[in-house]
């Protein structure tokens, strides 16, 4: 456990950091001083659980952080205050080597808060959805130039004050010394000094690899959803969980994600919106409202349900089969409003529908207006093969080809045309079931009619009212 780890390091470091600092430390002995440093640690190690608990776990996430550092720098602080004030008391150090053991414990808990906070930090952001980005506010707090300023600062505070320390201690020493000591005593000298160096290098370093730690992490949350956004993934926010330089970042990367969502809905609702108007358009010419189109779009998307299409299918026959009949555009009036049966050539006009209006829906990119077009060129197919324009038969047909004629013979014949009544449903129903297998796929006539409520829903929900 890393506080584990973080804890012993103090107390091994600090055990042998007093001899090098303190005379009266040195007297007291290395085994003395461990003894009282791993007392006193011990019981406040102990204690941390619960401090961590109630101050830090129960706190809302932007606070967790900085109360984790806290804590930290305080238990060490406490530590000091009670080893300086016991050796006080105990064997009558005086105030400046209880600055000195206070100066050490202060120097290890920094290094441990930090660090441990870096680490909090680090959990925080491993914690998917733990803050709603809207809410949060797209200012630094606490920047990271702050943090990396108050390590650099602190870190050299602190080295320069211990090294001052030892030097402090050994100087008169080492003038009392003769030549021969004194060659003796300087390689101790320098000895004393690597080693604090090298402590509080060590300290330094490890921040320095959490830091990096924590920023990569970052990064990749950053680049995981900017290349998310650039593959045209707009449901992969960044899960902010600082308030520093990247949390603003993110919460403007969120807000541009957000506005990119609102225009693709635009977008896609205008799209909608017109394949609709265009296939109400075609119909307005023989039908007074064009509901038709609306009505066995609905039926279609309820029959591709009910034959386990995916939903992402359901949706685009649904938007793609009101152009069906797109075609009829390119027919004359005195052909398409004609009250009575067409004859000959005038049949042969009417047909000629299916291919204008493929060609009209052809050449795009766009998966609806290429569903849109398979299904304008074979709705009036049929499954035996004596449908037009080319003669398919069965599962040549797409099975989108294949649903909408049901949906749109049953609409027509239940609604009212220049040409004649409305049929009555049952009556519909049954030439339903009567072309069943020879205009109509018999599976899907079927599953039609196993969903004849919800269709009759749809049918009075978009009714001519």
């Amino acid at each position: 456990m890393r506080i584990t780890a973080h804890y012993l390091i103090s107390v091994i470091a600090l055990a042998f950091y007093g001899e090098k600092v303190c005379p009266l430390l040195e007297s007291l002995g290395v085994l003395e001083w461990s003894i009282r440093l791993t007392t006193v640690f011990t019981i406040l190690f102990l204690i941390r659980p619960l401090l961590i608990k109630w101050l830090v776990l129960k706190v809302d996430w932007k606070y967790q952080a900085q109360n984790q550092f806290i804590i930290e720098w305080s238990l060490f602080l406490i530590g000091a205050g009670i080893l300086g004030h016991y050796n006080s008391y105990e064997n009558y150090f005086d105030l400046v080597s209880g600055m000195k053991v206070f100066l050490g414990c202060a120097t290890f808990g920094f290094f441990t808060a930090a660090d441990m906070a870096l680490e909090r930090q680090k959990i925080i952001s491993q914690t998917p959805n733990l803050v709603e980005w809207r809410e949060h506010s797209a200012q630094a707090r606490f920047p990271i130039t702050a943090k990396l300023t108050s390590v650099a600062v602190f870190s050299l505070l602190f080295m320069s004050m211990i090294l001052f320390l030892v030097f402090l201690k050994d100087l008169y020493w080492l003038l009392d010394l003769d030549q021969d000591g004194f060659e003796a005593g300087k390689d101790k000298f320098l000895k004393e000094l690597m080693y604090v160096g090298v402590v509080i290098l060590a300290e330094l370093t490890n921040l320095i690899f959490s830091f990096g730690r924590n920023l990569k992490h970052f990064f990749y949350k950053q680049n995981s959803s900017m290349e998310a956004v650039s593959n045209g993934n707009l449901e992969h926010p960044v899960q902010i969980t600082s308030q520093d330089e990247f949390g603003v970042m993110g919460c403007h990367t969120n807000f541009m994600i957000e506005m990119l969502e609102k225009r693709n809905r635009e977008l896609e609702k205008t799209r909608q919106e017109i394949i609709e108007r265009l296939g109400r358009a075609a119909e307005y010419r023989d039908n007074e409202t064009g509901m038709h189109v609306i009505r066995m779009s609905h039926f279609s998307e309820a029959l591709a349900k009910k034959a386990n299409l995916s939903k992402e299918d359901c949706d685009l026959i649904l938007q793609a089969s009101p152009m069906h009949d797109v075609g009829k555009i390119g027919i004359p009036d005195n052909i398409l409003l004609k009250p009575g049966k067409l004859e000959g050539k005038e049949w042969t006009t009417m047909q000629t529908h299916v291919e204008v209006g493929a060609s009209i829906l052809s050449g795009s990119d766009s998966k609806i207006m290429q569903l849109a077009e398979e299904i304008a060129a074979t709705h009036h197919e049929k499954y035996d093969g004596t449908g037009y324009p080319k003669g398919l038969k069965g599962e040549e047909i797409s099975l989108a080809g294949r649903i909408i004629p049901i949906c749109d013979v049953f609409d027509a014949l239940t609604s009212v045309r220049p040409y004649k009544k409305a049929w009555t449903i049952e009556k519909a129903t049954n030439l339903i079931k009567e072309e069943k297998g020879k205009h109509f796929d018999p599976d899907l006539v079927d599953k039609f009619i196993s969903i004849l409520p919800e269709i009759l829903a749809i049918k009075e929900k978009y009714s001519e009212k």
